[in-house]
């Protein structure tokens, strides 16, 4: 492994030799020892801080070389199509590195590439940015196909005007996918001729349907109604009960066969027996409920016919044309003023 780190430390040493400036010698030797770091930390697993050290030596001195480096650190960090991107720019863009190297990573290369899914994306406009999941992948045309973790993905494709392409995809390990997209020309704009005047028919008139004579009538006219009606039947409860003293007195006065000598039943209390007995104290207090029931039901009849009348009179009082409920006024009388009022 450390061979390997070597291997991109010793190009850029020889390099230094034929630099002129000393800055940038200065800055090759650096990005070696860096490097160098990186390899021992590489070696004892610490990956994460190789990593860096890779990173920090790219910095200094961008060589393709060392993609190389990013690619195995990837690897031991799990992150498989990172290393696979890794290497493949390694092979694409370090052609003077040593056959050894070209071949190990070539190698790694064919191993990762079924843990990877490939999206090779076709697109006949020019320039369209490529993202995917947020991370930009160059314009279009693009030739390299972008490696991606199986799993869910979005592509997409904008060039402005025209809307943007977008593809959701699920992705396999292994799986490759070509993406034909295709970014629609926006489409021209249609100025619409000016509509015709039209002239809405003449809409029926609806006449609004006539209100009732009950909802004409205010609150005191339709209370003096009730109480006029429940009036009329206390009255008929009255006239009934009424009758039905009627009957009693004169069943009472009818009877002859009262327990008692003279057989008639009598309203004095002193006849022994009472009121002549038999049915005759019954008949009597009979008559005498139905009687006090008559009196009751017609002195509520004319309380309530009363007030109804009342209300009615109140009530189209109210709705007099020109009613007015207070009026004053002052005329001059010999030596002084005369005022009255009408309420």
């Amino acid at each position: 492994m450390l061979a390997l780190v070597s291997g991109f430390a010793v190009p850029l040493a020889a390099r230094a030799q034929d630099a002129p400036a000393p800055v940038a010698s200065d800055a090759k030797s650096r990005a070696r020892a860096k490097l160098v770091e990186g390899g021992e930390l590489l070696k004892r697993g610490e990956y994460k801080d190789a990593l860096r050290r890779f990173q920090d030596a790219y910095e200094l001195v961008p060589s393709p070389k060392i993609f190389y480096n990013f690619g195995l650190t990837y690897l031991n960090l799990g992150r498989t199509t990172e290393a696979v991107e890794a290497f493949e720019k390694f092979l694409e863009e370090a052609t003077d590195a040593s056959p050894d190297l070209r071949a190990n990573a070539e190698r790694l290369r064919s191993e990762l590439l079924p843990k990877v899914a490939t999206i090779v994306v076709r697109c006949e406009a020019e320039g369209a940015a490529i993202s995917v999941d947020g991370r930009t992948y160059g314009t279009t045309p693009r030739k390299v196909p972008i490696r991606l973790d199986p799993g869910p993905h979005s592509l997409v494709l904008e060039k402005a005007p025209t809307p943007a392409f977008i593809r959701n995809l699920d992705l396999k390990a292994g799986e490759r996918v070509v993406v034909e997209a295709k970014l629609d020309e926006p489409a021209p704009t249609v100025v619409a001729p000016p509509l015709p005047l039209v002239v809405a028919p003449p809409v029926a008139r609806v006449e609004p349907e006539k209100p009732s004579r009950w909802s004409l009538l205010d609150g005191k006219m339709k209370a003096a109604i009730g109480l006029g009606g429940v009036g009329v039947l206390a009255l008929a409860f009255g006239a009934y009960e009424q009758l039905a003293a009627s009957s009693k007195y004169k069943e009472f006065n009818d009877t002859s066969t009262a327990p008692n000598w003279t057989h008639k039943c009598d309203a004095d209390p002193r006849v022994v027996p009472a009121y002549g007995g038999g049915a005759c104290p019954g008949l009597l207090s009979d008559g005498d409920s139905a009687s006090l029931l008559a009196k009751v039901g017609f002195i509520a009849g004319g309380v309530l016919a009363a007030s109804s009348v009342v209300l009615v009179v109140l009530s189209r009082r109210d709705h007099r044309d020109g009613a007015t409920t207070a009026s004053a006024g002052c005329l001059p009388s010999g030596t002084g003023v005369t005022c009255a009022a009408a309420f």
